[in-house]
C-alpha cells in the first residue's frame, strides 16, 4: 500500500538507489526558506543536496555523494528554486525551459502585484516518480469528476511536454470548506496542465464562479527522495487585479489552500489505488498510460539513445458525444470494479 508520511522531509535518509533517476529540472520548493544565512540539507535522487546562497546572494545547490561533491546548475524563479539534474552530467536542455509565471512586478522576483503569493503544501510520499505522473491519463480517477454536463478532456504527448486539456463542471472537493453564506461557488473549470520534463506541472486555471470569473495557477512538482520514496509540492496562486479587492484576496487564499487539499488527496487517493489494484498485464501501445510512459522513459536514458517513439506526437481525446449518464455510469463501474470487495455491476 503506497502511504503518504506527513513528517518532515529534511533529514530523510535515502536508501536504495535505482538505476537512474530523471534528467530535468526539479523544484525544491520556496526559495525563501533557503534564504535563513544557513546551509540547508535535503535528501534527493539517492544523495544528499546543500543549498545555500553564495557571495551573490544566489542559491547554490550541491549535490553530496560520499567524497565527491558537485554542483548541479540552479534556477531561482517566481519565488521558486529549481535544481537541474543529469545523469550525464550534461548543462540544461536549451529546449526545454520552465516557463515564467510572473511578470516580477513587486519587490523583488517572487512577487507579482497582480498575484496572490503562494499557497504551498509538500509532504512525502512513498511511491516511484512515474506513479504520480500517471494521474495526468486517467479520466474516471481525475478529481474534476462532473456532474451531468458534458465536458472536453485531452492530453498531448510530444518532445519534452506532455499536456493535458480539461473544460467541465468542478468536482465538490474544489469547493471551499465552510464557506460564507455569500461565499461563490465554482460553476465551472477550463484547465491547460503541462509537464515541462519529467517533474513540473504547470496549470493554468480559468474558473468561473457564480458572480465572476478566477484566473489561477496550479504548480505540482516532486523530487525522489530514493527509489521509493517522493516529495510532492503542490503550490497555488490567483490572480487578484490591481489593486486587489479584500474580499477577492480572501476568496482567492481559500480557493488555494482548497485547491492545495483537494489536489494533494486526490493524489494520494490514486497512489494508493493503484497500489491496491496492481496488475501484471500492460495496458495496449495505443493506450494512453502506454504513450505517457513512452514518453516519460526518454528521461532515464542517454540523450543519444531517445528514439522516435519516445517523443512522437501522441493524441488522445474523449468522445464527448457520449452521453454523460453512460460516461457517468462507466466511470462508477470503473472505480467499484477497483475496490479490493466492491460489487461487480452488470454489463
Amino acid at each position: 500500500m503506497v502511504q503518504a508520511n506527513p513528517e518532515p522531509f529534511w533529514d530523510e535518509q535515502p536508501q536504495a538507489v535505482p538505476a537512474r533517476y530523471a534528467r530535468g529540472w526539479h523544484c525544491l520548493g520556496l526559495s525563501r526558506r533557503f534564504r535563513d544565512g544557513s546551509t540547508r540539507s535535503l535528501s534527493a535522487f539517492g544523495s544528499r543536496l546543500a543549498v545555500q546562497a553564495n557571495g551573490q546572494d544566489q542559491l547554490t545547490v550541491r549535490m553530496e555523494a560520499g567524497t565527491v561533491e558537485q554542483e548541479l546548475p540552479s534556477l531561482e524563479q517566481d519565488g521558486l528554486l529549481y535544481a537541474w539534474h543529469d545523469p550525464q552530467g550534461a548543462e540544461p536542455a536549451q529546449n526545454l525551459v520552465i516557463p515564467r509565471l510572473r511578470g516580477g512586478t513587486g519587490p523583488d522576483d517572487g512577487e507579482d502585484l497582480e498575484f496572490s503569493a503562494w499557497e504551498w503544501k509538500e509532504t512525502t510520499l512513498s511511491a516511484g516518480t512515474g506513479q504520480v505522473m500517471e494521474h495526468l491519463v486517467h479520466l474516471a480517477d481525475s478529481p474534476h469528476v462532473t456532474r451531468s454536463e458534458q465536458l472536453y478532456f485531452k492530453n498531448v504527448f510530444e518532445g519534452q511536454l506532455a499536456t493535458q486539456y480539461f473544460e467541465g463542471p468542478l468536482h465538490y472537493s474544489y469547493q471551499l470548506q465552510d464557506p460564507a453564506d455569500d461565499a461563490p461557488a465554482i460553476e465551472l473549470a477550463d484547465s491547460v496542465a503541462s509537464y515541462y520534463g519529467p517533474a513540473v506541472m504547470i496549470a493554468q486555471l480559468d474558473y468561473v464562479l457564480e458572480d465572476r470569473t478566477l484566473d489561477a495557477v496550479v504548480l505540482t512538482a516532486h523530487y525522489p527522495i530514493d527509489a521509493k520514496r517522493l516529495v510532492l509540492m503542490t503550490g497555488v496562486m490567483v490572480r487578484t487585479g490591481h489593486p486587489p479587492a479584500p474580499e477577492l484576496q480572501t476568496a482567492a487564499c481559500g480557493h488555494a489552500a482548497q485547491i492545495l487539499r483537494s489536489i494533494t488527496g486526490a493524489v494520494r487517493a490514486q497512489l494508493d489505488d493503484a497500489a491496491a489494484t496492481e496488475r501484471q498485464d500492460e495496458p495496449a501501445d495505443s493506450h494512453p498510460v502506454a504513450a505517457l510512459r513512452r514518453w516519460y522513459s526518454q528521461f532515464f536514458v542517454d540523450t543519444q539513445d531517445i528514439t522516435p517513439g519516445m517523443t512522437e506526437r501522441y493524441e488522445y481525446e474523449v468522445d464527448t458525444t457520449m452521453p454523460m449518464d453512460l460516461w457517468t455510469r462507466s466511470s462508477a463501474r470503473t472505480l467499484i470494479l477497483r475496490r479490493p470487495n466492491g460489487k461487480q455491476l452488470a454489463s
